[in-house]
């Protein structure tokens, strides 16, 4: 131990209780922690450890109970005290917004948090995350620019780790399943780190499903179950077999699988086979597996284990017939480690994530057969010991452990010949781990072929052969006592025969063009144009520009207005009818009364704002105030300007019609309207914080910033979006009417999804949807001119849009292979 007896904890958590609703997550936990210790918290999947740790980040308040830090109470406790004192956590969930690059996931922590910042602040930030990566995790070939969505899950913890370690004043450090996605030479280097901390006297909390690793790195372990304290040991004291046994394992060994693997092989006709394949980053792949064995993928993760699962994966669809030099003669099914992002239906339960994968076997007719369905999830809710209140409890109500359960039991129940495994135990109890290696087992003896990769060596022992990769190539075939973790290691660092051709470059640039957001409404706007200009020649004169992309301006900033909406996750359901109010504004009130006019427009922003804070604090969904919100500025704008009238101001027509040099003024606003939304989402420091949310609330929040402010001010920047488009809607139309602006609405989400904006996710791009603006309006010019029925006009438009969507599906699937 390296703390004296007599030594006061840094912070203790004293009989501190947890409840949502009837569950009682924790009970009564105690746990005290002391500068520079490393401590091993163990515990089966439910357990109550990832509860427990957030409630000593801040993130729950606890039902009842005492936070004690250095010997007094806390009467508040939430994560910015926790912040404060120093306490940091890598999340297993990983708290990373992934539609942000990776220096930008750091800079939410390492800038100040305030609106305005130094200039050079990402230049610093750049510099400041490959300097943390290098350190921590050399050789860990991270590009800092790329969106985290781009990364491995290997990279993502890696950099969720390396984030936690910018805390100022770090004190205590909790790693949550720090290493469920980490090759051997990736944990041993986060060893090394908390190794380095502990000396320096930060408190670590090292939580994890791998004993030997546990007993390896820790100074006391600390045992939970159920929500409780179990007891503590001396790692130096206990072997992992007895481990196993104090948390409820049978202490099983894997080796008794593996003797037993010759004797089960009774057809050992060819499942799967690959000959020769180079391509998609892998390199002269040569591998078969037989019906009724178990084959290992592994080697150093990002070697091209994931494509090598995925080629298997996809031959789905030529089945029994070579591709390419692939060759797949059963049916196959597929179980991924990820589950948060590939594995599980998040708004589903127990039963729907079962059945999923199974539905041949429940269905009567053209419907399911509620029997056979509830029969099916029972059968495996029983046979994997589900900690849960039945086959309807919700998915997210479960573990991570117990949610990745229904995965296995979704791959293993299909009835599929070929089971593919991706790392299935990432972040499961041994316990889980013992119940999953006999379902393999069971599935080999029924005479299935099974392929495991798993980021933990040790793991791959219970295989019958395994292949071995290095950056893309297999470099050794091992078989039956062969595959030991010292053989595996050693075959990780072979050298490959390949060299990476310099076209692979090549390819990326242009695969990155054909998949950039702005392609498609760029392609759109100029197609467009062209065919406007077939029409009439004239249209490309320096007035005939003018007056074509005059009328596009209120689309592009209603259309920009609406992508800050989306931004933060939501949609705007009302702003054709706000655009109508910002128009009577503009043509009644601000022509006759500038300074009134002026302050109504400023509290219409305002309004829009506390719209944004009304749907987080209410938690309403934003398309029901939107709606609702929608008759409120239309209920106005009637009373103001019961019929069409009013006048354009002067200034503003002046502005409008101003002879700028070479390029129409249109052109122009519209030009700067989209560099000001650029650079307010993606230059200023803010604009990460705004695009974070929209993404992942939570991780911004563990970053230290107010989601509601936020929020209230993308919604803000929509308001001055709004207000524009009214004003430029006001020039176009010489007038005010409450009635002729309803169609903005549906424009404007048809605009911001060609611009290349996600309606989830906080992925937008504000050049694009400039262009889409555009191209949208032209679309209509040219309808005009064919004297299409504005009726039709709205159909044309609808159809437009399904197009688009279909080309985005088509371009995101090409992505993602």
């Amino acid at each position: 131990m390296k703390r004296a007896e007599t030594q006061t904890p840094y912070i203790e958590l004293l009989e501190i209780d947890k409840f949502f609703g009837i569950t009682k997550a924790l009970k009564k936990i105690n746990l005290q922690i002391f500068t520079g210790e490393v401590i091993g918290l163990v515990g089966p999947n439910g357990a109550g450890k990832s509860t427990m740790m957030k409630v000593l980040t801040g993130v729950l308040p606890p039902t009842a109970g005492e936070i004690i830090v250095e010997g007094k109470e806390m009467a508040k406790y939430t994560t910015k005290e926790a912040k404060e004192i120093g306490i940091s956590c890598a999340y297993q969930d990983l708290s990373l917004c992934t539609n942000l690059s990776v220096y930008e996931n750091f800079a939410m922590l390492n800038v100040e948090h305030s609106i305005v910042t130094k200039p050079g602040w990402r230049k610093r930030a750049k510099k400041e995350a490959k300097e943390l990566l290098e350190k921590y995790f050399p050789n860990n070939h991270i590009d800092v620019m790329k969106p985290v969505e781009r990364l491995t899950l290997a990279e993502r913890q890696i950099v969720e780790i390396c984030k936690t370690l910018m805390t100022d004043n770090l004190k205590v450090l909790v790693l949550d399943e720090p290493t469920s996605a980490l090759s051997t030479d990736k944990a041993e280097q986060l060893h090394k780190v908390v190794e380095e901390l502990s000396a320096k006297g930060t408190a670590v909390i090292y939580i994890s499903h791998k004993l030997d690793e546990i007993r390896k790195v820790s100074d006391r372990i600390v045992m939970m179950r159920n929500g409780a304290n179990s007891g503590e040991c001396d790692p130096a004291e206990i072997t992992t077999e007895q481990l196993v046994e104090m948390l409820g394992g049978t202490g099983a060994k894997k080796a008794v699988l593996k003797s037993s693997a010759a004797e089960n092989v009774q057809d050992v006709k060819m499942a799967a086979q690959i000959k020769d394949f180079t391509g998609k980053g892998l390199y002269n792949i040569n591998m078969y597996v037989n019906r009724g064995e178990i084959v290992g993928i592994s080697g150093l993760v990002g070697s091209g284990q994931t494509t090598l699962l995925n080629l298997l994966y996809d031959s789905k669809k030529y089945k029994g017939k070579e591709k390419k030099g692939v060759i797949l003669n059963t049916s196959v099914s597929y179980v991924s480690g990820d589950r948060a992002k590939e594995g599980i239906f998040h708004l589903w339960d127990i039963f729907d994530n079962t059945i999923i994968g199974n539905l041949d076997q429940v269905k009567k007719g053209l419907f399911l057969d509620k029997k056979k369905s509830e029969e099916l999830a029972q059968t495996w809710y029983d046979k994997l010991k589900f900690k849960a209140e039945g086959i309807h409890s919700p998915i997210m109500s479960l573990s991570g452990g117990n949610q990745q359960k229904a995965l296995i039991a979704r791959g293993i129940a299909s009835g599929a010949e070929l089971i593919i495994l991706n790392d299935p135990t990432a972040g499961v109890d041994i316990e889980t781990k013992q119940e999953i290696y006999s379902l393999l087992e069971e599935a080999k003896k029924a005479g299935k072929a099974v392929i495991l990769y798993s980021t933990e060596d040790a793991e791959i022992e219970i295989c019958d052969r395994a292949y071995i990769m290095h950056e893309g190539e297999i470099t050794e075939e091992l078989k039956k006592e062969d595959i030991t973790v010292a053989n595996i290691v050693k075959a990780s660092f072979k050298d490959v025969k390949h060299k990476k051709a310099t076209e692979e470059k090549k390819e990326g640039i242009v695969h990155r063009i054909l998949t950039s957001r702005v392609l498609l409404p760029v392609a759109a706007m100029i197609i467009m144009i062209l065919a406007n200009a077939a029409m009439n020649p004239r249209i490309l004169s320096y007035m005939g520009l003018r007056m074509l992309v005059s009328s596009a301006v209120p689309l592009v900033f209603a259309a920009l207005g609406q992508m800050f909406i989306v931004t933060a996750g939501d949609v705007d359901m009302g702003n054709g009818y706000s655009i109508a109010l910002v128009n009577v504004l503009v043509g009644i009130i601000l022509t006759g009364n500038p300074l009134f006019g002026i302050v109504s427009l400023v509290i219409f922003i305002a309004a829009y704002a506390l719209m944004g804070a009304l749907i987080h604090v209410r938690n309403i969904p934003a398309i029901v105030v939107t709606l609702g919100a929608q008759f409120v500025w239309w209920g106005i704008a009637l009373v103001i300007a019961p019929s069409p009238g009013g006048t354009c101001p002067e200034w503003l027509l002046a502005i409008y019609k101003f002879e700028f040099p070479i390029v129409p003024m249109p052109i122009v606003l519209c030009v700067l309207a989209g560099i000001f939304c650029w650079y307010v989402l993606f230059r200023a420091k803010y604009g990460m914080i705004l695009r974070g949310i929209g993404n992942n609330p939570l991780a911004v929040e563990r970053s230290g910033w107010s989601y509601l402010q936020a929020k209230m001010a993308n919604y803000a920047l929509a308001g001055l979006m709004v207000v524009l488009a009214g004003m430029a809607y006001t020039a176009v139309c010489m007038g005010a009417d409450a009635n002729s602006s309803a169609t903005y609405c549906m424009m404007s989400i048809a605009t911001v999804i060609l611009g290349g904006c996600e309606m989830a996710g906080g992925i937008v791009a504000p050049i694009g949807v400039v262009c889409g603006g555009i191209a949208m309006s032209f679309i209509t010019t040219i309808l005009t001119s064919f004297r299409v029925d504005s009726n039709y006009q709205t159909a044309v438009t609808g159809l437009i849009l399904i197009v688009v969507l279909a080309i985005k599906l088509v371009t995101h699937k090409k992505e993602g292979r």
